[in-house]
């Protein structure tokens, strides 16, 4: 990494640490994460010893699908009530439930009521993560620290998926799946005190109007979600989304595609339960380590699958993925020694990272860009649903005929599905357009480079291009401000009441506009071609949701912002 993208990385993290808002919602989400993956794998080890292996399977069912239809609820209090309110209420209602859980199992209670509580604990788990990412605009105080916040948020995330199911390999050394949940409420109690008492008010960060004193957003075009009166409800949504991908041949085979990954992912939960009790004889601990080694290899995949998207043909990627997947899968039942076994789950989290990066990238390429949010939003649904029926039909297969031999028919599952879809994946490789042109030239912008090939892709896609002729005004001082521009040749004259200020020539890569966007102010300055030019415009929310979303962009970003602060008028 260069010294000054370092500089600016380190700056806008300390940015962050800085406010005590955001640095406590952040240790609290830390802690939410490490809950919410620890206590996933204690369940799957409680029912198996209360229920036997079928009910490793039943359990999971039993928790995911009250948690996927109170997420649609968990949405709308986010949009209707005090973000820090819905937020301190999830984080404690995890703290009960997830105590009364643990209490249940510690004390012997019948079985039904520590499943109960899990299932409330789910529950509120899917209360926290709307709200929490909906408070955030809120409690930042300028663009650069929602940028570093988002950044961070994301991370700590993908941490929790490690750092939980390892805490809970500890306990298990040494106590039974009840102490977790214990563990785990003492987590939850500690966020529940950590966002107590935010101090929202008066503060927030808006890109147009402001916050109101509950911490809830006015105005219409807000970083914040739409206003709840605006959501349909859940039968019109779920319409919508049957209709978008209805009409797509490609965006089904795709959704169905990474569906039956979802499977995949909800069967493996279990089988890596049964692998190591039954085959690895490495008790609940090891079990746990199996969740920690899979999170390792998801954030490894996460990093080579950024790598790969970007290209134009992406059906080898997701074959590869599969391979990897499922290749591990059908291997594991093979393996006797356990460091071996998670080396391979770990691997296996590579390729299934992968698959699912590079799966949603062709999405976003064949979908109608109009009906994309319906998409995502039945893809998840039907994720849900795969996941819980992968959980519930693999004990079966198990105790039927061997864990081995599950994981073997499990592992065949994605190969052969990639296999079946590969005459419409190769065709879609041959038709999407890929904005090769766009990506070339946004990566020697020092904003949007940052961006993973994803994000960076997508903004490619959206931006369109303009011809302009010597003498044409490009940005008008104190007009509002609409679009980012990306100098690909030409040159630009950019002056402020009439004094030329620079002079830009044959700066490919050379970006402008960014103030008015980022302060949300009027133009500052007019920006005027001199010879011939062509320029990339990206649309206003394109680049704010880019820059806002990613630590380095939105670093680079104000470092821009600053060294033009000669050009920039007060707000």
């Amino acid at each position: 990494m260069p010294a000054s993208r370092l500089g600016a990385t380190l700056r806008v993290l300390r940015a962050v640490l800085r406010s005590p808002s955001l640095r406590r919602v952040m240790v609290a989400f830390l802690l939410f994460a490490a809950v919410e993956f620890g206590t996933w794998v204690a369940i799957l080890l409680y029912a198996y010893d209360a229920f036997g292996p079928a009910g490793v399977g039943l359990v999971a069912v039993i928790q995911l699908l009250p948690s996927a239809a109170f997420a649609t609820i968990a949405t709308t209090f986010a949009d209707r009530f005090p973000r820090q309110h819905v937020l301190l209420a999830g984080y404690a209602l995890i703290t009960i439930s997830t105590a009364i859980t643990g209490v249940a199992m510690v004390a012997g209670w019948p079985p039904a009521a520590a499943v109960a509580g899990a299932v409330a604990a789910s529950c509120s788990i899917a209360l926290v993560r709307p709200a929490h990412w909906a408070l955030l605009p809120m409690l930042a105080r300028t663009p650069e620290e929602l940028t570093t916040a988002n950044g961070v948020a994301g991370s700590v995330e993908g941490m929790g998926g490690l750092v939980g199911p390892l805490a809970a390999a500890i306990v298990l050394t040494v106590a039974s799946p009840g102490a977790v949940f214990a563990l785990g409420a003492m987590g939850a109690a500690m966020s529940t005190l950590l966002v107590a008492r935010l101090p929202v008010h008066g503060g927030g960060l808006v890109v147009h109007g402001h916050g109101d004193a509950d911490g809830r957003a006015a105005g219409e075009d807000t970083v914040d979600a739409p206003r709840a009166q605006e959501t349909p409800g859940l039968r019109t949504r779920t319409l919508y989304a049957v209709r978008a991908i209805g009409g797509q041949r490609d965006t089904r085979v795709v959704v169905l595609l990474l569906a039956s990954r979802a499977f995949v992912v909800g069967a493996t939960d279990v089988l890596f339960v049964l692998l190591a009790l039954e085959l690895l004889g490495i008790g609940d601990s090891g079990a746990a380590a199996l969740g920690a080694a899979l999170g390792f290899g998801s954030i490894l995949g996460g990093v080579a699958a950024f790598t790969l998207v970007g290209r134009r043909r992406l059906a080898p990627v997701l074959l590869v993925g599969a391979v990897i997947f499922g290749g591990a899968c059908m291997v594991l039942g093979l393996i006797p020694q356990p460091v071996i076994a998670a080396l391979v789950v770990a691997v296996g989290g590579i390729g299934d990272t992968a698959l699912d990066i590079g799966g949603r990238t062709i999405l976003q390429r064949v979908a109608n860009p109009r009906t994309l949010t319906r998409v995502l939003g039945t893809l998840e649904g039907l994720g849900i649903l795969a996941m819980a029926l992968g959980s519930l039909v693999v004990p079966v297969v198990a105790t039927a005929a061997g864990v081995p031999a599950a994981l073997a028919i499990v592992g065949l599952v994605l190969p052969l599905s990639v296999g079946l879809a590969w005459p419409p994946l190769a065709a879609i490789d041959r038709k999407v357009r890929v904005p090769v042109r766009e990506l070339a030239l946004l990566r020697d912008d020092r904003i949007l480079s940052p961006l993973p090939a994803p994000k960076l892709e997508a903004v490619a896609s959206a931006a369109r291009w303009l011809t302009l002729d010597p003498g044409d005004v490009l940005i008008r001082e104190g007009d509002a401000g609409d679009r980012y521009y990306v100098l690909e040749s030409g040159a630009f004259r950019i002056s402020q009441r009439g004094r030329v200020l620079h002079e830009a020539e044959s700066a490919r890569g050379y970006g402008v506009g960014e103030i008015a966007l980022l302060r949300d102010v009027p133009r500052t300055a007019t920006v005027a071609a001199t010879v011939p030019s062509v320029v990339l415009a990206i649309a206003r929310p394109d680049f704010l949701e880019a820059v806002t979303g990613h630590e380095q962009a939105g670093a680079a970003a104000h470092d821009t912002a600053d060294a033009r602060e000669p050009v920039r008028e007060p707000p």
